[in-house]
């Protein structure tokens, strides 16, 4: 199942036995999700607070993702919903603070595009989740180094506990990362 909703990487190493380890930059990463009703779009929104850290070893078995978002965060660019989005009905921000994302494996598929693996805790429940990673790139040296990329994932509300339905939107969680990590 290739599900993931919104998330972050977070990860506190400098460096991983020769691979690259790479902060995500929260001025230029975009963590969004999107919910159809009937086929219809329901809602759009971001999370403006998240933090992390991607590790690069193409060569070895040291790439990692590790992902924190602070669901409080959460932002569709409307003063009525947002506060809906926060409560219980939807996120639950107060009791669940936090959403995370652990990779356990990722595989890169040729010079531009990766797999992760991983395990996804949202509303205080565990699922694997794959994050599809697109239009991977990297340029500049040393410590200017930049990686850019886009990530796919999709979840179910249901699969988290949160609910769902005719007045409160589909099931089904459309998650886009649109991401720069920079090289330290």
């Amino acid at each position: 199942m290739k599900y993931l909703p919104a998330v972050t990487l977070l990860l506190g190493l400098t460096s991983v036995s020769g691979a690259e380890v790479y902060n995500l930059d929260t001025t230029a990463t975009r963590v969004g999700f999107d919910i159809e009703h009937f086929g219809l779009h329901w809602v759009s929104a971001h999370f403006r607070s998240f933090q992390g850290d991607f590790v690069f070893d193409r060569t070895g078995s040291a790439s990692r993702v590790d992902v924190i978002v602070q669901t409080d965060s959460v932002d569709c660019g409307d003063s009525h919903w947002n506060p809906h989005l926060r409560s219980p009905e939807w996120l639950d921000v107060q009791q669940f603070p936090l959403m995370t994302y652990r990779s356990r494996h990722i595989e890169f598929e040729g010079g531009d595009r990766a797999e992760a693996s991983g395990d996804l805790t949202l509303h205080g429940v565990t699922h694997p989740v794959v994050l599809d990673v697109s239009q991977l790139r990297c340029n500049g040296d040393g410590t200017d180094q930049a990686c850019r990329f886009v990530a796919h994932a999709r979840v179910k509300r249901s699969d988290y506990g949160l609910p769902h339905g005719f007045w409160t939107g589909g099931d089904q969680v459309d998650i886009t990362i649109v991401g720069v990590g920079m090289h330290h």
